[in-house]
Order: C-alpha cells, then sequence, then structure tokens
C-alpha cells in the first residue's frame, strides 16, 4: 500500500515549536504539497546487502521515461558489489544492470559515477568510479552507450593505461577545456586515504582528469587541482558566470574550496577570495548551487558537520547569511533544491527527510506538520544522497533518497497541478545531448532579458553535492495563467529563445534545431527492368538554423539505434531510400550539420 509521506495544505498561518533546537517560523502557505512514499510499489529499494551512496536520474534508452542508477559501496568485504540501474517501463521498474552492462561490479563498489554524452551521439553515457579497499586493481570506468540503453566497457581508451588505485568520490563531467566535447573528473586520485584524519594533508599534484580527445579516447591528466586532503562531493558550474565550467569540492580536513577555470581547462584556487570560510576539520559533504533568491546567479549552500551553511552570490562574492543547524536530527549529506509546490522559487530539501520553505527572498524556513512522523515514515536509518526527477511524467519533482544502512525511498510528488515547464536540451554545442553548462532564464512573455521579469534561472550539470545527478532538464514552477520567453545561453556563448510558452508542457530544443516537415512517401520503381520499392524522405530547412552545411540522413532500428545511411548538401531537402522493405514499419530521421561540423537535433519520420 502506498504511504503517505508528508502532506501539508498551504493556505493557513501556521507556527511550531520543534523539540530539536530552534523554533519553527509562522509559514504563509498558498497551495498543497503532498508526497507518497511508493518505494514498494515500483521495489525500487535498493540491494539486499544495502550500502547506497549516489542517485542519478537518466534516460537510458530515450524512450521517454526516466530511469534510475544507484551507486553502492560495502566495506564488510564483498567482492563485486554491484550498482543498480532500475529501468523504468512505466507501470514497473526492473534492474537490468547486469544485463546492459553497468553493474560495474568491482571490489568495495562505487561513490561517484555521471551520465553524459561523450562521443556526441545523442544518447549518455557513463562514467563510474571504483573506491580503494585494500583489494588491486581499483581503476575507474567508462561506459558507451550503443543507442539503446546497452553499454560497452571502454576503460581501455585512457591513455596512460591506469595504474594508481584511487578512492574516489564525487565526480564531474562537463567540456572543462572549450573544445566541444564532455571530459571527466574525479577526486581522491590515489589509495591509503586516512580520511579522518582532522589535518590537511602536504599537496600533491596528482591526475585527476580524463581530458576527452574527441576520437574515443581519453588522456590521464593534471590540470592544477591538487589533492590536500579527502574529499567527498565535487560541483561543476560556471561560478564566475564568464563561460567556462568550475569545479567546486567538499572537503573534510582541508577547508572547502572552489577552483576556477582560466578557460583552457585548468583551474586555480578560489575559495578565499570568493568569499568561503578557511576553517579546517569541518568536514563538509557537498556543495549546491542554486538561485535561491532569482536574482540571475548562482548562491551557494555547504552541508556538513550538522549544519547547512547558505550563501547569498553579491556581485561574484559569497556572503554567508543563514546557518541551519541539523543537530539532533536524523541528517543526510546532500541539498537538493527544487520548485516542489510551483510557487516559482527554489525550496530546499536535505536527504535526512527534511524541507525548507523559500520565501522568494532566498530565506529558509523548516515545514514539517509532525517531525517524528516523517522520520518514521521515511524509514531511513543513515541517508546520504538524494536526486530529482519527474519519473512518472506529470511535471512535478519527485525524490529518491539513498540510504547505507537501510532500503532507499521513492517519493513521489502529488502536487498534480499544470503550474509548471519543462525544458530539455536534446541536442547542445557539443552536437551530443544533455546540455551540461547551458544556462536557462525564463521571463514572462514579451519581457526576454528584463531583470524585474525574470522567472527562474537554472544552469543544467551532472553529478552535483554529495553523488547526486538530477533529470537533465529544467524545471520551473510557474503561474499557469501566464505565457513565458525562454533564453538560453549555451556554454559556448551563444543564445537560442523559445517564445509564447504555455505551462503545463515539456519543452524539447536544441542548439540546432531539427528539419521542419520530415515526410515520407513509398513508392513502387517501376523504371527499372525489374520493380524496386523506394521511400521518398523530404523535408523544410529550419529558419532558427545558420550556417547548414549539410543533412544526415538515419535508419531508425528498434530501441532508437541510428543506422547512419547517407548526407546530403544543405541546398538538398529529399532523399531516396532504394530497395526497402514493404511488410515492416519503418522509422527515418534527418539531422542538420553546422559549418563547425556540429550535429543537430534529429526530425523522425515513421513509414506504415
Amino acid at each position: 500500500m502506498e504511504r503517505s509521506v508528508l502532506s501539508f495544505i498551504k493556505s493557513a498561518k501556521r507556527s511550531f515549536v520543534a523539540a530539536l533546537i530552534f523554533v519553527l517560523s509562522p509559514l504563509f502557505l498558498t497551495g498543497s504539497l503532498h508526497f507518497t512514499d511508493v518505494t514498494q510499489k515500483y521495489k525500487v529499494g535498493g540491494a539486499s546487502y544495502f550500502g547506497s551512496h549516489g542517485i542519478c536520474w537518466v534516460d537510458i534508452n530515450s524512450d521517454g521515461l526516466l530511469d534510475i542508477y544507484i551507486k553502492n559501496h560495502k566495506n564488510s568485504g564483498e567482492l563485486s558489489v554491484e550498482n543498480l540501474l532500475y529501468m523504468n517501463y512505466g507501470s514497473t521498474f526492473a534492474n537490468e544492470a547486469f544485463a546492459r552492462g553497468v553493474d560495474d561490479a568491482y571490489p568495495f563498489g562505487t561513490h561517484g559515477a555521471v551520465f553524459a554524452d561523450f562521443d556526441k551521439d545523442k544518447d549518455f553515457d557513463l562514467f563510474s568510479t571504483t573506491t580503494y579497499g585494500g583489494i588491486s586493481p581499483s581503476f575507474n570506468h567508462i561506459y558507451e552507450n550503443d543507442g539503446t540503453g546497452y553499454f560497452q566497457d571502454v576503460t581501455e581508451n585512457i591513455f596512460p593505461l591506469q595504474d594508481r588505485d584511487a578512492f574516489s568520490r564525487g565526480v564531474a563531467a562537463a567540456d572543462f577545456d572549450g573544445d566541444g566535447d564532455i571530459d571527466f573528473y574525479f577526486t581522491n586520485p590515489l589509495s591509503g586515504i586516512d580520511s579522518f584524519n582532522p589535518q590537511p594533508s602536504p599537496p600533491q599534484q596528482l591526475k585527476n582528469f580524463y581530458i576527452n580527445n574527441g576520437d574515443g579516447t581519453f588522456t590521464w591528466d593534471y590540470r592544477g587541482i591538487e589533492w590536500n586532503g579527502f574529499v567527498q562531493g565535487v560541483s561543476a558550474v560556471d561560478v564566475d558566470q564568464d563561460g567556462d565550467i568550475d569545479l567546486a569540492e567538499a572537503k573534510w580536513a582541508p577547508p572547502s574550496t572552489i577552483y576556477l577555470n582560466d578557460g583552457n581547462g585548468y583551474f586555480d584556487k578560489a575559495g578565499a577570495s570568493l568569499g568561503l570560510p578557511l576553517s579546517i576539520n569541518v568536514r563538509d559533504n557537498g556543495m549546491t548551487f542554486a538561485d535561491f533568491d532569482n536574482d540571475g546567479d548562482l548562491d551557494l549552500s555547504i552541508i556538513g558537520n550538522n549544519r547547512i551553511a547558505l550563501y547569498k552570490n553579491r556581485e561574484g562574492i559569497f556572503h554567508r547569511y543563514s546557518t541551519m543547524s541539523t543537530s539532533g536530527m536524523k541528517y543526510g549529506y546532500h541539498c537538493c533544491f527544487g520548485d516542489f509546490d510551483h510557487d516559482g522559487d527554489l525550496d530546499l530539501y536535505e536527504s535526512g527527510g527534511y524541507f525548507y520553505q523559500n520565501d522568494g527572498q532566498g530565506n529558509f524556513s523548516f515545514v514539517s506538520i509532525n517531525i517524528s512522523a516523517l522520520v518514521a515514515s521515511l524509514d531511513t536509518d543513515d541517508p546520504r544522497s538524494s536526486a530529482l526527477g519527474d519519473f512518472d511524467n506529470d511535471g512535478d519533482l519527485d525524490i529518491y533518497i539513498t540510504d547505507r544502512i537501510r532500503h532507499n525511498v521513492l517519493l513521489r510528488n502529488d502536487v498534480d497541478d499544470s503550474n509548471w515547464i519543462q525544458i530539455e536540451i536534446i541536442s547542445d554545442q557539443t552536437g551530443g545531448t544533455g546540455g551540461i553548462g547551458a544556462k536557462l532564464r525564463l521571463y514572462e512573455a514579451g519581457h526576454l532579458g528584463e531583470p524585474e521579469f525574470l522567472k527562474g534561472f537554472r544552469e543544467l550539470t551532472g553529478e552535483y553535492g554529495y553523488l547526486a545527478q538530477n533529470m537533465p532538464a529544467a524545471h520551473f514552477g510557474v503561474d499557469h495563467s501566464l505565457k513565458y520567453d525562454l533564453m538560453i545561453e549555451f556554454l559556448n556563448g551563444e543564445q537560442r529563445t523559445v517564445s509564447d510558452i504555455t505551462p503545463g508542457h515539456k519543452i524539447q530544443t536544441a542548439y540546432i534545431l531539427p528539419p521542419l516537415d520530415l515526410r515520407g512517401e513509398e513508392k513502387l520503381n517501376k523504371g527499372l527492368f525489374y520493380y524496386e520499392n523506394i521511400i521518398r524522405l523530404a523535408w523544410n530547412a529550419n529558419p532558427g538554423n545558420s550556417s547548414i552545411t549539410k543533412y544526415k540522413v538515419y535508419k531508425i532500428e528498434p530501441w532508437r539505434k541510428f543506422i547512419y545511411m547517407d548526407e546530403v548538401m544543405a541546398n538538398i531537402f529529399e532523399y531516396v531510400v532504394r530497395n526497402t522493405n514493404q511488410s515492416s514499419e519503418r522509422v527515418f530521421a534527418v539531422t542538420a550539420v553546422n559549418s563547425q561540423n556540429i550535429e543537430g537535433a534529429p526530425a523522425f519520420v515513421t513509414i506504415e
């Protein structure tokens, strides 16, 4: 039976006195929010031996449904700690990690893992770490998606070959060097770490990047981020808004810090100059960036040591303005920010099971009707990470929570309204999918670019905070009675706009848009010495594109596997497929390619 986990009516002024460490402030609530625990219904509680740390929401097989990838770790001598891949079939989920090649079953298991399209073929590949626990080798792995949601281990394409065990925790994926493809970063690139050492270690210059060479290979490299003590989570965003991806690390003994990218994929430590404290032995677990106060830049939360510290971004410097204690509570390791109630601002969910309501200015109030009942219904003992995704495609943000020593929890959001917009970038400036690094600003319609009409700012990222990856789409809570305009700024600085968006819909857009009106006509060619069945494909140029040099034509096999057929010049808008089979349904796709050889989003046509 489904269990109601959290329900509060946002229509009255309430105040609570918590038997913890503070008095909850009065809340003026305007709608209703209701979550239901559906873990047992969908059978997604995790491995029987427990040990879950991280979570990724991602559509593995491009069927429009979000799947769940669970990163497991076990200290008790397990020699084959499998990660889980729950494939979403609408009414059910099924663990298919082994069958699809991503169980990543190595001694002691995985902490960090991230999905990103490193080969630019419009599907999500996987970078997964292995955590050293005394058994060698303990190497990281890269898995390539074949387009149907099945993976091949391509770790051998890392050069030089890995020869060092790693105690990896957080990871990141982004185009760090700005050359048009996805690179990978991982923390703790060495073994033998004493994570509980209260003092920072002497700095070491260790290789901790896999730089994508664009030909299917990676170069294992050092790019300026020294290791000086145990690192937990890592986040990759454009902190200083200069058009490249920076890195932030949550650390235990050394102070957590930010590394700024020089634009070429080399990094300099800048935490102190950006306002972060220099205290040691604080034991932070995750750093999450989001626009709390809706002013168009990224603010910061740092979680760890029984507290959540909040920093507002003021002209590029972070100023701590609030600290919320989690002492006495069952605290988690991660903070998620999402508009759970669709009131237009980002609320805070802490993976221990606690919600904080945003007043619209970045001031958060703790929200719960009955704290003890919420804890009991969540039924977690050692919650670690959590991540946000709309697994049932109803437009709101659902939550998956991992637990190290008990089963995981899936919470379905039942807000059930049309006060939302979701934006999915199906092809970005790399030619791949996911839009990592893209900045999305939503405005009231007719006021594009006017700060006073900004309704939300999001930046798309991969793994962030403590081992979490949200769905690869931007979610906004909005007023359903209005229309909206969207500005997308890609990592290379180019912008695209979408106008007059009606709430209650997911919008798919791209750096290079699909051709328009792709159509197919089947004919019997009798002009030869024999009869030949042909299909004539035709399309129109998309006026939203520029500098198109050619079009590529694909045949689509089952499970959306793209089979390249041919290409035509940009002034040709048709293609003839010869010797086709009349007896089966056929699917074709056409993409536009620009002068930089970046391939855009596909248009599809089905021939019955």
